[in-house]
């Protein structure tokens, strides 16, 4: 078995918690448990002075997820909780590395590779944060992660109760052979290698992280880079609620503009769909960038009923536009079949025309101008006929 080892005792500059600090949208603790779990974890120790909040929503979350987790006030239980067969991944307090180094270093398959991380002694975090960074040996300190196995951890109970376990356990560890592994430099960046010390070193952190994971902005597509741009500059606050709060607020404003369309403004109605389309893409900037900052490769779920259910919406908002209540036209049909059509070209960026006729609220803001200008039918057959056309060339040059 996998068991990690991590702890929520030393407080920040602030005076607060280091674990509690919380960094794109979770605290500290939960991003160092998502990096257990990503290493196949199967038991979480956490010491602790007090179980709180934050500590029992983490125990919430591992345990439906089908591991253990144990917030211990003290190191007594430790030895009864390790099996001398077990690997030990421990993490120091307030230590968020980047799991692609980590991975590089342990591993993440069937076997982890047991070995005690180090930096040179005068790298800034050994001069810096000594009894954080402790030496462990004369030209290496630690680096706050420690990969060993379970049986020196059965020594724990023959030493004092108010003990430093993380520190006896280090010295247990390279004791008992643990191989030391220096890391590069590249490895130590503040970006990858992050001891939150304070709330302004993880304020920069977090702006880093944010700044990779957005990545650029693709103006092919304007209304999903001002989208991208808009949730930069919130996150981030609303990582955690703001993606739930925008797609409300688009299908709200979705389903508005098809009533509106119904008693026949359809000017107004377009530019009300343009606004929840808008609100649409926000939202899904926002689970693009949650996906990236947890580095979740898997596309959620929520984001494409959001898509499906806005595009459902939009093409009922032109039915009504062309056809509102209780007309009947037959040429109505050519809204959905636009939307369907517009759908379709997302599946390809080779064009820069497709992709801007994919954006949905480009789309639904010309389609309000050519309202204004009595031409909407006409314009939607053309958009139609735009699309098909550009379709069909893909298809020849795929």
């Amino acid at each position: 078995m996998r068991v990690g080892l991590i702890a929520a005792l030393r407080d920040a500059e602030s005076g607060e918690r280091r674990a509690s600090l919380m960094l794109a949208g979770r605290s500290v603790l939960a991003w160092q448990v998502a990096l257990l779990q990503s290493l196949g974890v199967e038991r979480v120790l956490c010491l602790c002075d007090r179980r709180d909040r934050e500590v029992l929503q983490l125990q919430h979350m591992v345990e439906a997820g089908g591991a253990a987790f144990h917030a211990l006030q003290g190191f007594a239980a430790i030895p009864a909780l390790v099996r001398s067969e077990d690997d030990l991944i421990i993490l120091h307090d307030g230590l968020v590395p980047d799991p692609t180094v980590v991975r590089a270093l342990v591993g993440a398959g069937s076997e982890l590779q047991r070995m005690v991380a180090g930096i040179p002694s005068d790298h800034p975090l050994a001069t810096t944060y000594p009894e954080d960074f402790e030496r462990i040996d004369a030209a290496r300190h630690w680096a706050g992660l420690l990969v060993m196995r379970g049986k020196p951890v059965q020594q724990l109970a023959d030493f004092p109760a108010d003990a430093d376990a993380i520190s006896v356990l280090l010295r247990l560890a390279l004791q008992a052979g643990t191989p030391c592994r220096e890391l590069t430099a590249d490895n130590l960046a503040p970006e990858s290698w992050l001891l939150a010390e304070s709330a302004a070193a993880v304020v920069r952190h977090e702006q880093a992280l944010i700044a990779a994971a957005a990545g650029p902005a693709d103006w092919r597509v304007p209304s999903a880079a001002l989208a991208g741009r808009l949730v930069r500059a919130l996150a981030p606050r609303g990582l955690v609620q703001g993606g739930l709060i925008a797609g409300s607020v688009a299908l709200a404003l979705l389903a508005a503009a098809v009533l509106i369309a119904v008693f026949g403004a359809a000017f107004a109605a377009l530019g009300v769909a343009a606004l929840g389309s808008f609100a649409a893409r926000v939202s899904l900037s926002y689970a693009s960038l949650s996906a990236a900052l947890r580095r979740v490769e898997a596309r959620p779920r929520a984001g494409d009923v959001l898509k499906a259910g806005a595009d459902l919406l939009v093409a009922a908002n032109l039915w009504f536009a062309l056809a509102p209540w209780p007309e009947w036209q037959p040429l109505a049909v050519l809204g959905p079949l636009t939307i369907g059509m517009a759908r379709l070209t997302e599946r390809s960026t080779a064009s820069p025309v497709l992709a801007i006729a994919s954006d949905r609220v480009c789309l639904l803001c010309a389609l309000a101008l050519a309202t204004a200008a009595n031409l909407l039918p006409e314009a939607i057959a053309c958009l139609a006929l735009g699309l098909l056309a550009g379709l069909l060339l893909r298809g020849r040059v795929d």
